[in-house]
């Protein structure tokens, strides 16, 4: 293992304020003619951020789908995968359509698909023409805000898995909803109901004390009736609104802990007992029925907007996450799809290309090569002989599926420890926690008693001294904590995830305040996927059959410089669909090979594609056709758009940078930290799981950041005080994360420290405004002057101006 220093870190750092941009040169940045995201371009015509982008947007344009981008608008969707999908995951929905078309054959047949980057209209719309150009297909139904599609085909004429194949072509990866996932994140849905009677509960209260407030004459029957209507509105009201704050505040009180639900119980109980006491004792300036119903509504209203979008966050990355739960087993000459946990010593499994292993393998037949980037950051792909043990994590190199020997239970894989659920249940409960919440509670108790209390003392007798200790608890309920800010977050989520930010736990804001240490993995986190080709004007040099031959030899190639320069091919010459109609050879540790146009084309290494004239000085991948030299092309890892401004303005702004890598080569990681200004004694290479997080844990875990892309990541996740990903399509990594970002840029961070930064200022506005409120308000309690209905007045107008605020994002 190199040399690695590991240095203490100075917690000195300044105070966490919005990043400067009037230092940083202008850089030109456009919009991707597909998804609206940002990028770097490379060359002058580029108009999109990926390679899929181009592919996906020729497809809808020359399918007659152009309506497509004037129903999107302005909205920014995820940078489309135009991939393959996995041959496992095509498997599984292929058993799933035979299940289906079993119950009823002369019925139409129905399947609930999990849809990727279903976000709007235009998807719908979209995806909706491609279902209805299929033979057999009858209705389908979305569901962007599940990211759910149901869709309906009479059996034996629709074919399912062309459908879902063209999917995956237009960016929509497809797979069936795990029933666990579905029902997980259903909180928001479960307080729709509630809502909507509580609504409904809270109108019928105000229109009949609407009467009173306006001095409409009544009969006494009649005002007596009114009031028996509101009671028993508001009473309903309570009972099916105010119980789901009621349960969670007794939760945290058992737990000896002050949540925000516990004053606004507080409030709407004494608001309810003291109007029933209104009603028994004839005390009409007791009587806050209109309140108790009003404010239930709003505080649910709130509650449902801050769940609402996180689900939806969670949700449409779930969908588009691969999840990594079977494997093919060879048994007894039969090919059968099982869960993970069934694999067991001895089993043969079958892995696809670019699938898996699930447990550590013994490779059985030919000797064959495989990425071992998600286990240790190694970018270049690794040779395994019949016979070797190759590790759990690793991924299928060759294009054809392989033969294992598993050599234990999945139970002691590396990688069930990675999927195993974390327990975010403590986490989440801390959520809504302030120490804010106990002075703020204490104060309004001891204010009302006080109150109550002084006025006894004074001789005004208990109805009057009730009326103000019962009014004190009425309007000091926490108006801008229970529906601004969750309206807040609310806004600020929607902004982030048009930037193709992503954020999974709300607790991240708190988090952010205390983080002084940034830490980076190097591969595809701080350097891109994908590596560039450094010389793409050799592509201009190369005539029809020589592009066609290497759109061949690089279609659908898991090799990094394979990878490399079809990104290239495609960002400037777009997409073709001749490129797969030619069978590739592979060759492991030497190259590839194609038959186009009568002439033997290879693409590899330089002595295996020239054998006759090799040249020992010349480095890089080398095309040749029937042995002679053609092109030769160099790669290089690729620093995402953008990350050297970012870390200029995070070092400036007194963060603590360091990589954390588990590529062997730490000259190599050393020259991307030079590149970023990283300086070397804060660079470690050939990282274990276990030593990321040690490293991050020995410098304070509250105030450390992570971001990360890999399995070896897992554990410095669970280490960090808050951490991140690029978008992997891995939900084992990306569910660990607090954030995942979209996009080739390296701009989530700070964009998410500014965001983080305007919402703490908005949030001290709105507790101001609310102090000052609650200053009047008690005022008036205390004099004498507070009534229901300048309590029906008061409410609303702070509840529309800290509102008011939180729009301002």
């Amino acid at each position: 293992m190199p040399l690695r220093r590991r240095t203490s870190m100075s917690t000195a750092a300044k105070k966490l304020t919005a990043l400067d941009t009037d230092s940083i040169p202008a850089i030109e940045i456009r919009k991707c003619s597909h998804c609206g995201n940002t990028f770097q371009p490379r060359f002058e015509a580029e108009q999109f951020c990926c390679s899929g982008c181009r592919v996906v947007h020729e497809l809808i344009q020359t399918g007659g789908f152009g309506s497509f981008y004037e129903l999107l608008g302005r909205r920014v969707l995820q940078p489309a995968d135009n991939g393959e999908i996995p041959a496992d995951q095509l498997a599984e929905i292929e058993e799933a359509v035979i299940e289906a078309e079993k119950v009823d054959e002369a019925s139409p047949a129905s399947l609930v698909l999990r849809i990727g980057n279903l976000s709007c209209t235009a998807c719908v719309w979209l995806i909706d023409h491609l279902f209805q150009r299929h033979t057999g297909s009858l209705k389908i139904s979305s569901d962007t805000a599940r990211s759910t599609l149901t869709l309906w085909w009479n059996p034996g004429e629709f074919d399912v898995s062309a459908f879902v194949q063209d999917l995956y072509k237009y960016g929509y990866p497809a797979s069936l909803v795990n029933e666990l996932d579905d029902e997980a994140p259903g909180e928001s849905r479960a307080l729709v109901t509630r809502l909507g009677v509580t609504g409904g509960l809270a109108l019928n209260t105000m229109a009949f004390t609407l009467p009173s407030y306006l001095g409409i004459e009544t009969t006494d029957d009649l005002a007596r009736l009114f009031t028996l209507v509101a009671f028993a509105s508001a009473t309903l009201a309570l009972a099916v609104g105010g119980s789901y704050f009621f349960q969670r505040a007794w939760k945290a009180l058992r737990l000896r802990a002050l949540h925000m639900d516990v004053p606004i119980s507080l409030g709407l109980i004494a608001a309810w007992l003291g109007s029933v006491g209104g009603l028994l004792f004839g005390v009409e300036d007791m009587l806050y029925f209109d309140f108790v119903a009003t404010f239930t509504f709003l505080m649910l209203s709130g509650r449902w907007l801050h769940l609402r979008l996180l689900e939806k966050n969670r949700r449409q990355l779930w969908a588009r996450e691969r999840d990594l739960s079977a494997t093919f087993r060879i048994k007894d000459g039969n090919r059968e799809r099982i869960p993970l946990k069934k694999v067991e010593p001895g089993d043969i499994l079958e892995i696809p290309g670019g699938a898996m292993l699930p447990v550590d393998s013994e490779l059985l037949g030919d000797h064959n090569v495989f990425h071992l980037d998600w286990i240790n950051g190694e970018p270049d792909p690794v040779p395994f002989r019949t016979g070797q043990q190759i590790p759990a994590g690793a991924r299928n190199g060759a294009r054809h599926p392989i033969e294992v020997k598993a050599l234990h239970h999945f139970t002691d894989s590396f990688l069930d420890h990675l999927l195993r659920k974390q327990d975010t249940t403590t986490e989440e409960s801390k959520e809504h926690r302030s120490p804010v919440l106990r002075y703020y509670l204490l104060a309004v108790l001891i204010t009302a008693f006080a109150g109550g209390t002084t006025w006894l003392a004074m001789g005004k007798g208990v109805s009057d001294s009730l009326q103000v200790c019962i009014s004190i608890l009425v309007v000091s309920c926490p108006c801008a904590l229970g529906l601004a800010l969750p309206l807040l977050d609310e806004m600020l989520l929607s902004r982030l995830k048009q930037k193709g930010i992503f954020l999974r736990n709300h607790s991240l804001w708190k988090r952010l305040r205390h983080i002084r240490n940034l830490a980076f993995d190097k591969t595809g986190t701080l350097t891109e996927p994908v590596k560039r080709l450094t010389n793409p004007d050799v592509l201009e040099t190369l005539d029809g059959e020589a592009l066609q031959a290497l759109r061949c030899l690089t279609h659908d190639n898991r090799h990094p410089v394979g990878r490399a320069i079809h990104e290239v091919l495609i960002a400037r010459f777009g997409h073709s669909n001749k490129s797969s109609n030619f069978p590739v050879q592979g060759f492991p540790s030497r190259g590839v090979s194609c038959r186009v146009g009568g002439g033997r084309w290879r693409l590899g290494r330089r002595g295996w594609a020239c054998p006759e004239e090799t040249d020992p000085e010349e480095t890089g991948c080398t095309l040749s056709k029937d042995g002679v030299h053609v092109a030769t092309f160099h790669i290089d890892e690729a620093i995402r758009d953008g990350a050297i401004d970012q870390m200029n303005r995070l070092r400036k702004h007194g963060f603590n940078l360091r990589i954390l890598s588990g590529d062997p080569d730490l000259l190599r990681v050393r020259e991307t930290a030079h590149k970023l200004g990283i300086p070397a004694k804060d660079v470690y290479a050939d990282l274990s799981a276990e030593e990321k997080a040690d490293l991050i844990t020995e410098n304070g875990s509250s105030e450390a950041l992570f971001i990360g892309d890999g399995g070896n990541d897992s554990l410095a996740f669970r280490a960090s005080g808050a951490s991140g990903t690029p978008a992997t399509g891995i939900r084992a990594i990306e569910s660990q994360a607090d954030f995942v970002f979209t996009g080739r840029g390296f701009h989530a961070l700070s964009q998410l420290i500014d965001a983080s930064v305007k919402r703490k200022h908005l949030v001290t506005t709105i507790f101001v405004v609310a102090v000052a409120y609650n200053i009047i308000a008690v005022g008036l309690c205390l004099t004498g002057h507070m009534n229901p209905l300048l309590a029906a007045v008061l409410m609303p107008l702070s509840s529309l101006v800290t509102t008011a605020i939180a729009t301002r994002v």
